[in-house]
């Protein structure tokens, strides 16, 4: 008999990772991904992004929970604050690695959470919950093409890779989390979907601002090299956007889960294949 996608949610058991990699960011070079500065400060500006990003997903689930009755969605909840505490972790490491090849990266850091800081004390928890359940939709979704398509991934630093694909992993085990939790307290179709909107515009925005000034930095923001990358990387087959629009879509449907993208057997295969952790 086939899982509904609620029900696989409910089946999802996820441990909190302490990985190592077995290497210093300071090994990487300037342009670990494809040797492409468009490519590189797309990502690099993600990283930076996602420390307060990740504590902000951890504070408006903290200040939901409490209305949560189901206890195996209460375990998964201490999972994914564990899982997204050790994602922030390494993305600071690597903020600060940027900062020392000249990137500012620890300030962004620093205005994202000043910035969230403010939300937490002025705005109400469901709409935070509800932005949280936005934003990890979009992770999930762009976790699937760092799993699914070899082309997302081709040309990076072969070490860098794994430590996004071990990001995407666990960014796919708990896609689920914040979505039932916000359903479980009575979360509406309305917000969600509002919250999704508003997500959409300031996550595009946002990234493209740090990215500018990552290329700012290196000289290469006005180079028309640069944006043909840009142009390819977003746009032509099989293109960023293009592969993630159905799947961004989808949030938009009244019935939508985050499980109706079953994507279970990627982490069937990641987990044979690594061992080079400590469950906490």
């Amino acid at each position: 008999m086939t899982k509904t996608a609620r029900e696989i949610s409910a089946d999802i058991e996820f441990p909190g990772r302490k990985m190592d990699f077995g290497f210093d960011f300071r090994d990487l070079p300037r342009y670990w991904n494809d040797n492409d500065a468009f490519k590189t400060h797309f990502m690099n500006a993600l990283s930076c992004l996602f420390l307060e990003g990740e504590r902000m997903f951890i504070d408006a689930v903290r200040d939901s929970q409490h209305l949560v009755k189901d206890e195996k969605l209460l375990s998964q909840v201490k999972s994914f604050i564990k899982q997204e505490a050790i994602h922030g972790h390494e993305h600071h490491k690597f903020s600060e690695y940027l900062d020392s090849m000249g990137y500012p990266a620890t300030k962004v850091e620093d205005f994202e959470r000043k910035e969230k800081k403010l939300m937490r004390k002025y705005m109400p928890a469901k709409r935070r919950l509800a932005i949280t359940c936005a934003v990890e939709h979009f992770t999930a979704i762009l976790a699937h093409q760092v799993l699914t398509n070899p082309e997302s991934t081709e040309g990076m630093d072969p070490r860098f890779k794994e430590m996004w694909t071990w990001h995407a992993i666990e960014e796919t085990e708990h896609k689920g989390v914040c979505y039932d939790v916000y359903e479980q307290t009575g979360g509406s179709y309305a917000l969600r979907v509002f919250a999704m909107f508003n997500v959409t515009w300031m996550f595009l925005l946002r990234t493209a601002i740090v990215q500018g000034i990552f290329l700012w930095k290196d000289g290469k923001l006005f180079k028309p090299s640069t944006w043909k990358s840009g142009f390819n990387f977003f746009w032509k087959k099989p293109g960023l956007i293009p592969s993630i629009w159905s799947d961004y879509k989808d949030y938009y449907r009244r019935d939508f889960h985050p499980w109706d993208h079953d994507n279970r057997e990627l982490l069937g295969e990641w987990q044979a294949d690594h061992n080079n952790y400590k469950t906490v």
